[in-house]
């Protein structure tokens, strides 16, 4: 009760009590910063904010202010690139490292009936250790010099401009590691987030010190979930569980909100961080946004929208559009992440909720597994109520500026399913319901996988982007309804989904952060930046569901061809790249 009054007390952030974006006036809340990236010395702004400072805080800014006052506050391009130079070092924090629980031949690879896919599965195992990376001795040895928070154990990094631990990528990148037995990676990444979680009081978006104000999707649970079942390390639940509570915590005490519907009063999360100034990160883009808006607009108004909609992972889509007309078209200028309550964050906090009280009664605690339970049923109860769409047969994002739900399609429609925050007999009721819905959409019937939104904005979280994270959720949600119709609709989704990464892998070698579903294995496009490759959830998606349906899943239509019926394995080989 305390908490539901202090936030209903809480409704406005004045303006100056802002926090900074971080603590550290280089990377964050600067005048070098600011000249730095309004000045476009590299395409991306995330560049500079990852270089290393050659010598300490203090002296980087007193030498830039030197520089403002020589040249009158108007230093040239040319002036602030020579200052780049000479003051930050562009060599990477981190170092190539292999990892020890690497298996050239993982035993899943055995599961997998096709051979084309069985080489495939063989293909992205050999790609974890090219993005296998750990700390640099030189970063520990000064970290006050850089934006990277150091972390103890080696990772993977997600790969292409993303050379940092980022929190809910991991999520798919655990998987992957676990299904090909590199459980002691998988250890060690999970262990690196509770650092950070410590170091911070929350998991921030990824390591980075320009990404404290903001964490991302909670799955630090589910997380530990995947890493049980494949261990059954109940020290590793005991030495940890605080740091489970402690999340559960944070989000409660942060992200919480009440609101009306139906003359009733919900109480659930939202993303919301209300900091200072621009992303370090994308410092230029979105400054440059702000300058469109109203002036009498706060432009701290706008940047807290677009770090929230970066906190939720989904940056940008029209998703966290709300227009004057209270729809969801228009721009980046109509963000306005703090007034929607997404399905999805609400699902994964009420699977965590569940997770942690299983836990803890594996461990003996009843009243603290009592505790976090019946949240667990009030979340879910919640979410029912206040977010499943009679009418649409699915659950909706609420827009509770307009006391609406937002019916659109969006494959975080389907998080409930995916994390299980379903009681048995509504599922029962309505499961049939969310397959008419899916089919009705005709979300399902493209090429390259499931779109992630039906909505061409131009933004990267929507159509016609299918993004693995988000192709995983809808396929395991589907796969939860528990029907046969279910059953077989996932397999054939994944199956559409694994053929369309094959395909584009076999064309350019490469794994990608998004795909294009009107083109099967084409990447996606849209965004402030261009396409990454790697890439580490796009092959845990991948090795997901080759480990789940590899008995049936065949990378040709001829069911004869690929489970190699009387041929060779190379006959097999021959035909599904003919294919």
């Amino acid at each position: 009760m305390r908490l539901f009054l202090l936030l209903v007390g809480l409704t406005t952030v004045i303006a100056d009590d802002l926090p900074p974006t971080c603590i550290r006036p280089v990377y964050c809340n600067s005048t070098l910063l600011h000249y730095v990236q309004m000045a476009r010395l590299y395409p991306d702004s995330k560049t500079f904010v990852d270089f290393q400072m050659r010598k300490d805080e203090n002296a980087t800014l007193s030498a830039f202010q030197e520089l403002l006052d020589r040249t009158n506050h108007n230093p040239t391009k040319e002036d602030l690139q020579e200052f780049v130079v000479d003051f930050f070092d562009e060599t990477s924090e981190l170092e190539e490292w292999k990892p020890d629980d690497h298996k050239e031949n993982p035993p899943f690879l055995a599961k997998i009936r096709d051979q084309g896919f069985r080489e495939f599965a063989k293909a992205l195992n050999d790609i974890w250790p090219t993005l296998a990376r750990r700390v640099k001795p030189s970063v520990l040895e000064k970290p006050e010099q850089s934006s990277l928070v150091p972390m103890t154990h080696g990772f993977i990094v997600p790969g292409g401009r993303f050379k940092e631990i980022y929190y809910w990528d991991a999520y798919w990148i655990i998987e992957g590691l676990l299904i090909t037995d590199m459980t002691e990676t998988a250890k060690g990444m999970i262990e690196n987030l509770i650092e950070l979680l410590y170091k911070f009081g929350h998991i921030p978006n990824g390591s980075r010190w320009y990404y404290q104000e903001r964490s991302q999707p909670p799955l630090l649970a589910a997380m530990i979930k995947l890493y049980y079942e494949k261990t059954k390390d109940i020290e590793f639940i005991r030495k940890y569980i605080s740091a489970l509570e402690k999340e559960l915590e944070y989000w409660l005490d942060t992200h919480l909100i009440a609101f009306n519907k139906d003359d009733r009063v919900y109480t659930l999360l939202r993303y919301y961080i209300p900091s200072a100034g621009p992303r370090p990160e994308s410092y230029y883009e979105d400054y440059e946004l702000a300058q469109k808006l109203d002036k009498n607009t706060d432009p701290n108004d706008i940047y807290a929208d677009l770090k929230s909609a970066a906190e939720s992972g989904w940056d940008f889509s029209t998703r966290w559009f709300i227009s004057e007309s209270g729809d969801n078209s228009g721009n980046l200028t109509n963000l306005n992440t703090k007034n929607v309550i997404p399905v999805d964050l609400n699902a994964i906090f009420a699977g965590a909720l569940q997770i942690t009280a299983n836990f803890q009664a594996i461990l003996k605690n009843p009243r603290r597994a009592a505790h976090w339970g019946y949240m667990a049923e009030q979340w879910r109860s919640s979410i029912e109520q206040a977010l499943w769409d009679e009418e649409d047969g699915v659950w909706h994002d609420y827009d509770i500026l307009n006391n609406k739900p937002r019916r659109y399609f969006y494959t975080s429609n389907l998080a409930p399913l995916w994390m299980n925050a379903v009681e048995k007999p509504f599922l029962a009721k309505h499961g049939a319901r969310v397959l008419e819905y899916l089919h009705e959409s005709q979300a399902l019937e493209y090429p390259g996988g499931v779109p992630v939104s039906l909505v061409n904005s131009g933004e990267q979280w929507d159509f016609p982007n299918a993004w693995p994270p988000e192709v995983s959720i809808v396929v395991t949600a589907i796969q939860n309804i528990g029907s046969e119709e279910s059953s077989k609709l996932a397999k054939e989704l994944a199956q559409v989904w694994v053929r369309a990464c094959k395909s584009g892998f076999t064309e350019k070698k490469q794994m990608f952060e998004k795909y294009d579903a009107l083109n099967a294995g084409k990447y996606g496009g849209g965004g402030e930046y261009t396409v990454q490759d790697g890439f580490g959830w796009s092959n845990g998606v991948v090795l997901e569901f080759l480990d789940r349906y590899g008995a049936v899943l065949t990378s040709v239509d001829s069911v004869d061809a690929s489970a190699n019926n009387g041929q060779s394995n190379e006959e097999s080989e021959t035909d599904s790249k003919e294919k």
